[in-house]
Parts: structure tokens; C-alpha cells; sequence
């Protein structure tokens, strides 16, 4: 087929498209959330008014509804009253035991090496053979030497407490995530649990409900190397929650979802 009869059937097909008034594939999939407060996963203060444009399976934009253009042809969706945030991402990909040569396989591949520890000594075995993170908690002790959670904090290790699962420990648990938290450690959302109670925990430990969130979403994704969920930005995946209640007053409220979105898709809550 000549160049020519390429460029004239895709004149005739926008002319045709025209004349029917219908949108163009990429509009007619096109959403926008209007009015809610976004809590966008990146930690900083919740932003009243927003706008959040999804074309397909993508963020298109999201910002200051004077920053933002509403596409005229987009479905519009009232966000008023209401809480955006990203869907949680959970952490869950571990290397079970002290196997040596999974994380290191892990490392070479570029791949999340994530252990799973819940006692100093293992905790410390799992750091000194390049974990880049850890599923679980110290409960053996509270007894943290100051050089090695400066250690945790400074190689960016990734800690998903699992406080649901600790047991008797739990006190221990929550007071050495708290530890680790306010040394500047980064906690994540760990998978496997049940990841409402175990957001509830955090705030427990003495984690705000703003910063569990962070935990909960771009922490999740950072320690996961998956850069395309954990925040509500340009260009990443449209995976987000509007909730009818305030997240960062109460975590309880993560379960009063409004209307749920998946890779673009609204998607009926049961």
C-alpha cells in the first residue's frame, strides 16, 4: 500500500469520526475525579480540590484542580466529600530461611531481596548478606544497638513488621517498629496478613496514620522495585481508592471504600 492510500484512508477516517461526533479510543476511555482530597503517597499534606485525569490504565495527571485541565469528553466522577489515595501494595516476595544464594541470585538479577526475620540475630544475618529488605519483626528483644539500626536507616533496608502475626511478641514488635520508624528506617505493608489489621497495628505502634499510608503505598512499591503503583502521579498505574471517610484521622477508615479503580477499570466492591 502507497504512502498516499495510508495518509487518505486516515483522512477519511478522522473526517468519518468527525461527522459521527464519536470520541477517539483514547477519550472514550478516559475518567476524571473531581473535588476529593488527595492523599497522593508521597507523604506530603493531603491536597482538597484535586483532580485526578486516567486514560486507559494510566494516571494522564493529578494536581490542583488550576493545574489541572477536566478533558471535556472524559467521565466525570464527583470526588467531593471524599478521599483518593493509591491502592496498598503489600510486601511479599521472601526468601525463605538463611539461603544465601537466593539473595544473592536476587541482587544479580536486580530483583527485591527480601528476607524474612523475626529475631536480632536473623535480622542481622539477612543485612550482612545483602537483603535489601525483611518481612517480620525483631520480638527476641528491644535491645537495638544504636550502629545498626544507623545501618538499616543509611542501606534504605525495608522493614514489613508482620505485627499481626507476632503473637505473644506483639509488644516487642510494635516497640521496635517504632523504633525503627523514628530512626528513619522505612516500613512497609507486609502481605500475608490481614493487611486492614495489620494497618492498625502500625498507627498502634506509634506510627501517624499519614505516614502507615506512605508505608502502605509508595514504600510497598519502592521495596517491590515496582515503579509503576504505590502513588497517585503522571504516567503511573491507575490503581487507586476513593474513600467516603478520612484515612489520615483513622486508619479504620481504609475500609470505607467508595469506589475502588483497577488498572483503569471500575471495579464492583462485594
Amino acid at each position: 500500500m502507497s504512502r498516499r492510500t495510508i495518509l487518505a484512508r486516515a483522512t477519511l477516517a478522522l473526517a468519518l469520526l468527525a461527522a459521527c461526533g464519536c470520541k477517539a479510543p483514547e477519550e472514550s476511555h478516559m475518567k476524571v475525579i473531581i473535588g476529593a482530597v488527595l492523599i497522593d503517597g508521597l507523604g506530603g499534606p493531603p491536597l482538597s480540590g484535586s483532580v485526578v485525569v486516567i486514560s486507559g490504565d494510566r494516571i494522564r495527571a493529578a494536581g490542583r484542580a488550576s493545574a489541572v485541565p477536566i478533558p471535556a469528553e472524559a467521565d466525570k466522577i464527583d470526588g467531593s466529600g471524599k478521599f483518593l489515595m493509591p491502592a496498598l501494595v503489600a510486601v511479599a516476595p521472601t526468601i525463605q530461611g538463611q539461603d544465601e544464594a537466593a539473595l544473592t541470585k536476587a541482587r544479580e538479577a536486580r530483583q527485591p531481596a527480601i528476607g524474612r526475620a523475626a529475631t536480632l540475630a536473623g535480622t542481622v544475618w539477612m543485612v550482612d548478606h545483602g537483603a535489601s529488605g525483611v518481612v517480620g519483626m525483631i520480638r527476641d528483644t528491644e535491645t537495638l544497638d544504636a550502629d545498626f539500626v544507623a545501618k538499616l536507616r543509611d542501606l534504605r533496608i525495608t522493614f514489613a513488621p508482620a505485627l499481626a502475626s507476632s503473637g505473644e511478641n506483639l509488644e516487642t514488635a510494635k516497640h521496635n517498629t517504632r523504633r525503627l520508624f523514628e530512626a528513619g528506617v522505612p516500613i512497609a505493608l507486609a502481605a500475608g496478613v490481614d493487611t486492614q489489621r495489620e494497618m492498625e497495628l502500625l498507627v498502634e505502634a506509634g506510627i501517624p496514620p499519614l505516614d502507615a499510608i506512605v508505608a502502605a503505598t509508595r514504600n510497598g512499591a519502592a521495596a517491590l522495585h515496582d515503579g509503576q503503583r504505590g502513588t497517585v502521579q503522571a504516567g503511573k498505574a491507575a490503581d487507586v481508592l476513593l474513600l467516603s471517610a478520612h484515612p489520615g484521622e483513622d486508619v479504620r477508615n481504609l475500609r470505607k471504600v467508595a469506589l475502588r479503580i483497577a488498572g483503569g477499570s471500575l471495579v464492583e466492591e462485594r
